[in-house]
């Protein structure tokens, strides 16, 4: 009986630590989130530039002003994340140590380490909260953290080849065994009352086990390599479906409620998972309660239980309907109007990169058989003004020679061999890849790309190459480099020729394109509107988790670029066939109206 009523008040005290955990989200997205996005704006304008790019970084961190307010940015930031872990964390101690008033309790203690890690320490804190932790997967708990990480595209260009995958699991094995060592320095910084280094220092002491650290160490890797691609993303959008599956409705509503289930379901099981490691990493740090100095709880009345029993049900009700309403409205299609894209394309990355090596021939014939809308090639001059194609500039991971395709002219780079996943292939040309294309009547998007050894008449050769082959509006075109784009929209206005983005924050470029090609990590709903008050479409690279692309699809991009052409032509269909599109409340009601049959007379027997 006793372990029974223990049972209940570890899972009552779990309970509310993941409420506490919920409306601490609400609260940053509600508060902090707007406050964030004025400093960075203020940070923008001071430097002069309407966004934040890979180029003009260099502005914001030489502008003084702007640099002063992306370091105000940086002590908000550090100091909102530490109140909300050490809030949690405190409020841990105080139920597991039986204090009698565990809320004021952990508030004071909560303050009280924010204090002490907002001292002359403050940087230390910083880089762990704000780089450490999101670089290795752990920062989706705060919308301040979520989008902070290893671009997807990165992560793909190291998983290659072997000498390339080896790596990028042991960078991935060393953050992991970093964090992994220093995961109870929150803890230790609430429950000992020390310094940030030294809560370091007594987490790398208390996370010393010989015999979990080696299996975790070789199997977080892998895990990361599965988590970054299609088990998650698949469960998900099965989530997202079940909803319409239930009802057998394709209905706008319960497209989008499908999607706000997914959201909520993945970030309840999120908060779950944390309130499980701080749980684990107290007791590991020696707290099972019988450190506390404050009172243990004493027996109350029938009445007051019942008026505390109260106050539970409803701060855990508002906490879920905090994480529901999050999720819900999170979801793209009730958020904005899409932009009316009536058939976004699939377009396939590079070909397809999973039956053939990228950029050649056999990956052109494999993308064939996977009948996308596009095929995506990138091209690249040679030493003797021709061009071929190739992503990287540097051959070693693909040849295994140290040679970059500025120093091969074009009949040695069509003899250079590459492998990649069990294929080998040659380069081809440009002129023989396109001509390929034509003849499997596949449509291109072509990246020109930019390695600075170009030719003075670059342009000019890239054109007179194509157009030996046939018309250059048989294809469209994209590139990184914003004055190449410019130059060939210049040149050629009837061509459609996109801007590609790598990174970027704060809206859309100004620059004179026909549409954006956006990395996933810097795509956002401001990106999206202010490309749609400009007319200009958006495609998105690369993604490959079937819930993404869905989510992106929703949101009314007008391409998805991909490794997996057949997941995201599955996933287009599907969005297609849910008529999903903003709902204003009257179109919801009556959406919900058709879902919910009115109630009918039990029919008879003969009927």
């Amino acid at each position: 009986m006793a372990s029974r009523s223990r049972r209940r008040w570890s899972l009552r005290n779990m309970s509310t630590l993941a409420s506490v955990l919920v409306l601490w989200q609400g609260l940053a997205l509600l508060l902090v989130v707007p406050v964030m996005r004025f400093l960075f704006h203020g940070a923008l304008d001071a430097a002069g530039t309407p966004n934040l790019t890979d180029q003009s970084f260099a502005l914001l961190t030489h502008h003084p002003t702007s640099l002063l307010w992306l370091l105000g940015m940086g002590v908000i930031a550090t100091g909102v994340l530490c109140l909300q872990y050490t809030s949690v964390i405190a409020l841990a101690h105080a139920l597991h140590t039986g204090s009698a008033h565990p809320g004021p309790t952990a508030w004071r203690s909560a303050l009280r380490a924010t204090g002490t890690a907002m001292g002359w320490q403050l940087p230390l804190v910083g880089l762990y909260l704000l780089l450490l932790l999101p670089l290795s997967g752990l920062g989706e708990l705060s919308p301040l953290t979520h989008q902070i990480g290893i671009a997807p595209f990165v992560t793909a260009e190291y998983l290659k080849k072997p000498l390339s995958i080896a790596i990028y699991l042991s960078a991935t094995s060393a953050l992991f065994y970093l964090n992994l060592r220093l995961l109870a320095t929150l803890p230790a910084l609430v429950v000992q009352q020390v310094t940030p280094l030294r809560a370091m220092a007594a987490s790398w002491k208390a996370t010393n086990g010989r015999r979990l650290r080696l299996p975790l160490l070789l199997a977080s890797p892998a895990a990361a390599v599965l988590l970054a691609y299609q088990v998650p993303g698949r469960a998900m959008a099965a989530v997202a479906e079940f909803p319409g599956v239930l009802l057998q409705t394709d209905s706008r509503l319960v497209a989008v409620l499908g999607q706000g289930f997914s959201r909520a379901l993945t970030f309840l099981i999120l908060v779950a998972v944390t309130v499980a490691i701080i749980h684990i990493l107290l007791v590991r740090l020696g707290h099972r309660g019988t450190t506390s100095t404050e009172p243990t709880a004493q027996p109350s009345t029938a009445a007051a239980t019942g008026v505390r029993d109260g106050r539970r049900l409803a701060f855990r009700l508002g906490a879920a309907a905090t994480a529901l309403v999050m999720a819900v409205v999170g979801a793209p299609s009730v958020a904005a109007a899409p932009v009316q894209t009536a058939d976004p394309l699939v377009i396939a990355h590079r070909g397809y990169v999973w039956g053939g090596v990228e950029n050649t021939i056999g990956a052109l014939d494999a993308a064939a058989a996977q009948h996308p809308d596009v095929v995506e090639v990138d091209v690249q001059q040679t030493k003797d003004g021709h061009f071929i194609a190739s992503h990287d500039t540097n051959l070693l991971v693909l040849s295994g020679r140290n040679v970059n395709t500025y120093d091969l002219t074009l009949a040695q780079a069509e003899k250079t061999t590459v492998s990649a996943r069990g294929f080998s292939d040659t380069i081809p040309s440009m002129v023989d890849y396109v001509r390929h294309a034509k003849k499997l009547g596949i449509k291109l998007l072509i990246e020109p790309k930019v390695h600075g050894h170009e030719t003075p008449d670059y342009l000019e050769r890239f054109i007179a190459e194509l157009q030996s082959v046939g018309p250059l509006e048989d294809n469209i075109y994209h590139s990184l480099d914003a004055d190449l784009v410019e130059a060939l929209k210049a040149r050629r206005p009837d061509l459609s020729v996109g801007y590609t983005i790598a990174m970027t924050a704060g809206g859309a470029p100004d620059v004179n394109c026909d549409f954006y090609v956006v990395e996933q990590a810097s795509y956002s709903p401001r990106f999206m509107a202010e490309a749609k008050a400009a007319g200009k479409p958006v495609y998105v690279w690369t993604v490959n988790r079937e819930d993404r692309i869905r989510s992106y699809l929703y949101d009314g991009v007008a391409g998805i670029v991909t490794d997996h052409p057949d997941v995201a032509r599955e996933a287009r269909d599907h969005v297609e066939n849910s008529h999903i599109g903003a709902l204003r409340l009257r179109e919801a009601l009556e959406q919900l109206a058709q879902v919910v049959p009115s109630p009918d007379p039990v029919p008879s027997r003969s009927s």
